[in-house]
């Protein structure tokens, strides 16, 4: 069975710690930004020595960054992990995670999107504990928090056996503000929202046990000794899986390959339903579009693949656990998710 947190509750710490990219610049700036207003929110703080260094893309070497996350984890007094952000590098740091002794440890939540869902997704695969895929803590940094941001606090909140309902937001925005060490815009939420249903049809429900990651960097852990998936979907495969995917620098083309090795490699057997989130730096390749490429590799699953959810680089988003027992609906462009802490 899936090992759930404890609730994250007000006067409680939060661990940072950058498992990834560091944060320099004006993002520091924002990322004080962030701690004072969760501080206002009544939440304390432990800070790795690297969060706010970078050399070569990362925070630090390998072994230091897996150290650090390793520390703030096996700190009683930390009750979740929040990296600032993602990056690119993550998957060079998990062998050097002591997977035994994170097994030892009570579980805690851990919080974020981009390259740090490498590590909730395998955190989830290797010790079959809940992750959360939502806001980065610079989320919180904005001048004014956006409701999807701040409803990651009231999940993070429920205890096991719970569950909690999410609806499809109402605009998104398409481009990011500059910021400034004086200026952390909020959202810029100028589009439309609406969820799509492959093959044209206008409601979708499916069912299962929840996980996934932003796909730039999940597939980098296909044959490596990080890939648990066959074990994860035995375990449940009286449930059934959902996957949820994003992407940030991938073309039409590129998702299509990726889905089609994941698919060979036998992820999306016992799938019950598909989620795909609305696509950043992203280009069609001539005439082949990403309606093509969720197509040619999953139209034979014969299972409901949503696309343009609210997940991932273009905000707002919904919080996803891993580890959750999903009910989704969509119909007329709109979803709602129900999550079972079970």
């Amino acid at each position: 069975m899936i090992k759930y947190p404890e609730p994250l509750k007000k006067g409680d710490t939060i661990g940072i710690t950058a498992p990834s990219s560091g944060v320099t610049g004006v993002f520091a700036k924002k990322l004080d930004n962030a701690k004072k207003q969760l501080k206002e929110l009544g939440y304390n703080f432990i800070e790795t020595a690297s969060v706010r260094k970078q050399k070569k893309l990362t925070s630090a070497p390998a072994e230091v960054r897996a150290e650090e996350f390793t520390s703030l984890y096996l700190d009683e007094n930390v009750k979740a992990i929040v990296p600032p952000w993602g990056g690119v590098f993550l998957m060079d740091m998990l062998p050097y995670l002591n997977f035994e002794e994170l097994k030892n440890a009570k579980p805690k939540w851990v919080l974020g999107f981009s390259d740090t869902s490498t590590l909730l997704f395998v955190l989830t695969l290797k010790l079959n504990i809940a992750t959360a895929h939502g806001p980065n803590l610079l989320d919180f940094g904005n001048d004014s928090i956006d409701r999807s941001v701040l409803k990651v606090l009231d999940i993070l909140s429920k205890k096991a056996g719970e569950k909690f309902t999410q609806f499809s937001l109402g605009y998104y925005q398409k481009e990011w503000l500059e910021v400034t060490k004086n200026n952390f815009p909020a959202y810029d939420l100028t589009e439309k929202v609406e969820w799509m249903i492959l093959g044209n049809q206008k409601e979708a429900n499916c069912e299962g046990r929840l996980i996934g990651a932003n796909l730039d960097v999940i597939c980098k852990l296909i044959g490596t000794p990080f890939d648990l998936v066959k074990r994860y979907k035995n375990d449940y495969k009286e449930d059934g899986l959902i996957w949820y995917f994003e992407s940030c620098e991938m073309n039409s083309t590129d998702i299509y390959r990726t889905l089609w090795q994941m698919k060979m490699n036998g992820w999306f057997e016992n799938c019950k339903g598909i989620l795909y989130g609305r696509v950043d730096g992203y280009r069609d390749v001539d005439d082949f579009r990403l309606t093509d490429a969720l197509e040619y590799a999953l139209s034979d699953l014969e299972v409901p693949v949503i696309y343009e959810v609210d997940l991932g680089h273009l905000p707002p988003q919904l919080t996803f656990i891993n580890g959750a027992y999903a009910d989704i609906l969509v119909r007329n462009g709109e979803g709602k998710i129900t999550q079972k802490l079970v």
